[in-house]
């Protein structure tokens, strides 16, 4: 589905350029869960970032079912991006002046999507993400798990072909982390959708399909 090769991403610095990313190279099955590990700035944000279309690289491709992304004008990255990508990040980020429900359609409403089958796709999302009673409540309103559960709701309302989260356990305690994990897992397998994780986590890390790790912006020999 996704590959990655000889990718390059460097930063311009007062005295010298940062690089980040070193010339990483894999591959992306289509319906995997991939978690990525390794220590703090060895680039594995920075690469979920490229992964997602939100920034460019230095050099090096990324080729999705084929097609070069950044090949493409910043119009089509961001339509990509919109049809293609669901993104969980640590921070949930959701709009606190609308509801659960509000939130989860939000991508649809930008995108002017017919309302009526928004409003029932975000409230079978709700309900399949165990927040069937919360959706009329608002992030003030909802315990941390809950928020992010909206957060993961609201990255699958397009029906993407990938995932992308970044540390989405990070803020929670070890039992809510595990309920979230055990969350992702289960709709991994169930909608066949692709994930991709960065985590900090070694024990959510290899209930995954498969585990790279990323030490100085490359990929450690398996």
């Amino acid at each position: 589905m996704i590959q990655v090769i000889d990718l390059h991403r460097s930063f311009p610095m007062p005295d010298k350029a940062l690089h980040i990313l070193k010339g990483v190279s894999f591959e992306i099955k289509a319906g995997e869960m991939l978690a990525i590990v390794g220590p703090s700035g060895v680039g594995k944000s920075t690469l979920l970032t490229l992964l997602g279309a939100l920034d460019r690289p230095t050099s090096g491709k990324i080729l999705f079912e084929g097609i070069d992304l950044f090949a493409q004008s910043d119009s089509e990255l961001a339509r990509f991006r919109n049809e293609k990508v669901g993104f969980i990040f640590q921070f949930h980020h959701l709009l606190h002046e609308f509801s659960a429900l509000e939130n989860t359609m939000m991508p649809g409403l930008i995108r002017r999507m017919p309302q009526k089958k928004l409003k029932a796709d975000a409230l079978a999302l709700l309900d399949a993400v165990g927040l069937a009673d919360r959706v009329h409540h608002k992030p003030g309103e909802l315990s941390g798990g809950e928020q992010q559960r909206v957060a993961i709701a609201r990255a699958l309302a397009l029906g993407p072909k990938l995932i992308l989260a970044d540390e989405p356990t990070g803020n929670l305690d070890t039992q809510t982390s595990d309920e979230v994990f055990g969350l992702l897992r289960t709709l991994n397998q169930q909608r066949g959708m692709t994930f991709v994780l960065v985590t900090h986590n070694e024990k959510l890390s290899l209930q995954s399909d498969r585990l790279i790790t990323m030490v100085d912006g490359n990929i450690a020999p398996a």
